[in-house]
């Protein structure tokens, strides 16, 4: 029988990764519930092509009950997987509607019966010091608090110790860099704090691929908590890895912009100064061994980035 698995943020860089990569893993053992707010949408729709393995469910993670309803209503047999990732900024989101929607995913997924939930979370300073380190910058202590809930409903005697979980706790999204001005601000920021200090980096199809392998082989990856990253560059080696990969540096401005946002946006500039002074020490070595294609910066920049390339991956 196939793993339904509840897939929040469909229609998002995640969600979408983590479809991607169950379709590729082995689509015939999944039935993908998509979650979406506009089934209508042209985003959801290209999702529905993708698969006859995908469904859509109507819903939103404000009223995750209702979410649930919908979902039963779409395919009646009882959903084996949710994969939860909730967004941390944008119009309308707060610290507090984070944690509320992590922590009612996580709630009604035990009362539903769930065998495994998948949860992302945020590389804070390693795999155990994650456990204890909220850091100073909100959307990563929101992120802190949900997994601590997940961790202690699912402990021995309590309701949901029956369910099973992984949190994969990614590093920067390479994702995150376009072409454009934006892009080149922030890596005037990011240089202007970190200097030649390296930063770790890792694409979303990725950790769609580490959300794939959690639900097919959920006895190896029950209850772990596992940093994601596929690159760890100083700015020379990113420029280097830009230049040979595009034929141009890394897309920076003067370094006046970097602090101008830095100063202009307080949760910006205590990320980067968390990247400065203790910065995220996910296991690359480990990555690797359980996903030798893992992408780097430079794979990245010549498969799936919006760069032109003077390469091919």
């Amino acid at each position: 029988m196939s793993k339904v698995i509840l897939v929040t943020g469909a229609t998002g860089k995640q969600g979408g990764a983590v479809i991607n990569a169950l379709l590729d893993r082995e689509p015939k053992k999944f039935v993908i519930l998509a979650v979406t707010r506009d089934p209508g949408s042209s985003g959801a729709q290209l999702l529905t092509q993708k698969s006859p393995s995908v469904k859509l469910v109507r819903g939103n993670l404000d009223d995750v009950s209702a979410l649930f309803e919908e979902a039963r209503k779409v395919h009646p047999q009882p959903i084996w997987g949710v994969y939860s990732v909730q967004i941390s900024v944008g119009k309308g989101v707060t610290f507090e509607s984070e944690v509320a929607q992590g922590r009612a995913l996580i709630d009604e997924s035990v009362k539903a019966g769930v065998k495994h939930l998948v949860y992302s979370s945020v590389e804070r300073g390693g795999d155990e010091a994650s456990w204890d380190s909220p850091t100073p910058i909100p959307h990563f202590q929101s992120k802190y608090q949900i997994e601590r809930h997940l961790r202690d409903v699912t402990n021995t005697g309590k309701p949901g110790a029956g369910m099973g979980w992984t949190i994969l706790r990614p590093v920067a999204f390479m994702d995150n860099l376009v072409p454009g001005f934006p892009t080149k601000v922030f890596m005037a920021a990011l240089h202007n704090h970190l200097g030649n200090k390296p930063m770790q980096w890792i694409a979303t199809s990725d950790i769609g691929v580490f959300a794939a392998k959690a639900f097919a082989e959920p006895e190896r990856w029950s209850r772990r908590a596992v940093g994601l990253a596929g690159d760890e560059l100083s700015w020379e080696r990113f420029d280097a890895a830009f230049t040979r990969a595009t034929g141009s540096p890394v897309p920076v401005t003067y370094w006046f912009f970097g602090s101008a946002l830095t100063y202009a946006v307080t949760e910006v500039s205590l990320m980067i100064r968390w990247f400065a002074s203790d910065g995220y020490k996910a296991d690359l070595k480990a990555c690797r061994k359980d996903h030798p294609e893992i992408l780097t910066v430079e794979k990245w920049l010549a498969k799936e980035s919006s760069f032109e390339t003077t390469r091919h991956a």
